[in-house]
């Protein structure tokens, strides 16, 4: 985990869901007319008691440094170090005794949806996310205040796909491909070990991830609707993953 992207946190609900978790930061301004609420009060005891720097600055001078927002009040610094080796994410995984579970984006864009995907993901438990090396970073201002801190929190790892799906399938895991002409999920057992592949929002997923997939599952929908938000979609299925482990362990 040796690469390092410095970033700013500016929304308040991710900066102190980061700052309940530890997470060092280098500084974190302040407004110095912030209105006190709850949050901010909350911000600035965990950064006091993490002996993180509190620099009160005007307001004017607050606004000039934001990129996503616009009126917040609380901006912090940290660097990121969320970028993981298939390796490191395997021996974390079986050291915690847990059960892979891992998302493999094929050429996702818009970061709405990889926020949104992200924040989903470290909600239901998802080990880590797979996508393919880009020039883009994926944890920037924006996907950490669209998935709630989540981008910074779930593990991130960049390989060449074909690869990761070589080790995962090596794992005994086995892969889905969300597709719209794969079996209904309803009719899918997806508990114990698994990836979801998700597709592009215009194209789906591609030629060559599909001939590797193990089983293409798709979401039923009525006539007229081609297919779904590509965050949508991985909500719906990373949901009833986690509903049939829960009913059938009950």
């Amino acid at each position: 985990m040796s690469k390092q992207r410095f970033i700013q946190i500016e929304s308040k609900n991710a900066l102190l869901e980061l700052l309940r978790e530890g997470r060092d930061f280098e500084r974190i301004y302040l407004a110095s007319s912030a209105y006190r609420d709850e949050k901010t009060k909350e911000i600035v005891q965990l950064a006091e008691e993490r002996k993180v720097p509190i620099i009160r600055v005007p307001k004017k001078t607050l606004m000039r440094r934001l990129r996503a927002s616009t009126s917040e009040s609380v901006v912090g610094m940290m660097f990121s170090q969320n970028h993981w080796s298939l390796d490191e994410l395997f021996e974390s995984i079986y050291k915690e005794n847990k059960i892979p579970f891992f998302l493999i984006l094929d050429s996702i864009k818009y970061t709405q949806n990889i926020a949104a995907v992200m924040r989903t993901a470290f909600a239901v438990g998802v080990n880590g996310i797979i996508t393919h090396p880009s020039d883009v970073n994926l944890i920037t201002d924006e996907t950490i205040r669209i998935s709630m801190g989540a981008a910074e929190r779930i593990p991130l790892v960049e390989m060449n796909l074909f690869s990761a799906v070589k080790e995962i399938k090596k794992n005994g895991i086995k892969i889905f491909g969300v597709h719209m002409e794969g079996e209904s999920y309803f009719d899918t057992d997806l508990r114990g070990p698994c990836a979801f592949v998700l597709g592009a929002e215009d194209v789906g997923i591609s030629t060559g991830m599909l001939e590797r997939v193990d089983q293409k599952i798709s979401i039923p929908m009525r006539e007229g609707i081609g297919s779904l938000n590509v965050s949508v979609s991985a909500g719906v299925l990373m949901y009833e993953k986690l509903r049939q482990e829960v009913s059938y362990s009950s």
